[in-house]
This record gives C-alpha cells, sequence and structure tokens, in this order.
C-alpha cells in the first residue's frame, strides 16, 4: 500500500555511557525496531559551528503505533537518561520516497556500492527567511543526490513528537550517506562551504551531527 511512513526515534542521550545506549538498541530491538545508528558523543562529529556534541541513537520502526507503544513501555530507561537528553519522535518519508519530488528519498537516487558502513547526519533548525532556505535547498539537494544520499527523515513542518526533554527547534532532518566519507565530502566542499553556507548564514539556527551507522 503507497503512502505508508515509518516512524523514527531520534535519541540525543547526554552521556558517554556506552552501557546506557546499548540498553536502548537492545530494547529497541526487542520490540522490533531497527537501530540504525547508536553512538556515544565521542563518535558523533558536530559539524555546524556552535553545535552541542551529544550521543546519538536514530531508530526506525515500521509505523507510527509501534513506536508509541515502545515508548509507553521505555519508562525504566527514559528515567535513566541524565539531564540535557533528548528524544524525538516523527514520522518518515513514505517507503516508497517522494517520485518527482525535489527532495532525494530512496525512491529517486542511486545509491552506489559500498563495503563501509552507512552514515547519518542529524539536521535540526529554524529556518527564519523561507527564500533563502529555498534556495539553500537549490544548491545541496543535487549535491546530496550526486553522492547517493537520501534523506528517510524529513520534517519542516514541526510535527515533531517531544517524547523527552526540551526542543525548540521546527526543522528535523535526517541524511543517509553510502559512507562517512562521502558525508564529509559533502560537506567540505567549496561548493558547500562557499556557497551553501554563506546562503543560509543568517536565514536560520541549525544544528548538524554526523556519524557512522550500525544498519540501514
Amino acid at each position: 500500500m503507497k503512502g505508508l511512513h515509518p516512524a523514527f526515534l531520534v535519541l540525543k542521550p547526554a552521556t558517554a555511557d556506552a552501557a546506557l545506549i546499548a540498553a536502548w538498541s537492545s530494547a529497541i530491538e526487542a520490540a522490533r525496531g531497527t537501530v540504525l545508528a547508536a553512538a556515544v558523543p565521542a563518535d558523533v562529529e558536530p559539524l555546524e559551528e556552535g553545535t552541542v556534541q551529544t550521543g546519538f541513537l536514530l531508530a526506525r520502526f515500521a509505523f507510527a503505533p509501534d513506536l508509541d507503544s515502545f515508548w509507553d513501555a521505555a519508562t525504566d530507561l527514559a528515567a535513566a537518561l541524565p539531564p540535557g537528553s533528548q528524544a524525538l519522535g516523527a514520522a518518515g518519508l513514505p517507503y516508497e520516497g517522494w517520485p518527482g519530488h525535489p527532495v532525494p528519498t530512496i525512491a529517486t537516487v542511486d545509491v552506489p556500492a559500498s563495503d563501509s558502513p552507512r552514515a547519518y547526519m542529524l539536521i535540526e533548525g529554524t529556518g527564519t527567511d523561507e527564500t533563502r532556505m529555498d534556495a539553500y535547498r537549490d544548491i545541496i539537494l543535487p549535491m546530496l543526490r550526486e553522492r547517493g544520499a537520501y534523506y528517510p527523515l524529513f520534517e519542516l513542518g514541526g510535527s515533531v513528537k517531544l517524547l523527552h526533554g526540551q526542543w525548540s527547534y521546527g526543522i528535523l532532518a535526517v541524511s543517509r550517506w553510502p559512507d562517512i566519507g562521502l558525508a564529509r565530502d559533502f560537506w567540505f566542499s567549496d561548493r558547500y562551504q562557499k556557497m551553501a553556507i554563506p546562503t543560509r548564514t543568517g536565514a536560520g539556527i541549525f544544528e548538524v551531527q554526523l556519524t557512522v551507522g550500525c544498519a540501514g
């Protein structure tokens, strides 16, 4: 059936405790979720200036009720999260992607073969100048497509469910990369640094983090 969406859990634990992140991973897998990334802060690379470096756990559930059921049962794990941690829930893009839409999705990107683990880039923020943000996306979306990257999660409308902690942004997106080298090639390229960043400078506030994935 078309139009079905997976649901994503984005957890930013403010801890370097690998055992805590492992406990979350085990619980998610027991609930038939898929852990796509599970990293302590030392294994997460903050890319945007001013980004607060945190742990990063990304999980995908088949449908939103599956995520809701998991979270309802995760009260003990949530209670053990240290202050400053965040947990967000959001609908992903449809399983068939957005054919014909400029945003690169699984349906419209040829992902190159790679023996390396996938990588995931977490983007959070709020745009304040729609025209400039549109111009920024016109620059970067072809760059992702050229590198075989796409968005499994692309939420610009503020329909993000705060599960734990505090969150004041309106944009939540995750891009998936064939490997971390291609993600870094995108971010540190002349085109991104000299064209894309100046286009959006002053047009919003953003935090961006990158980590190697473990699935997906």
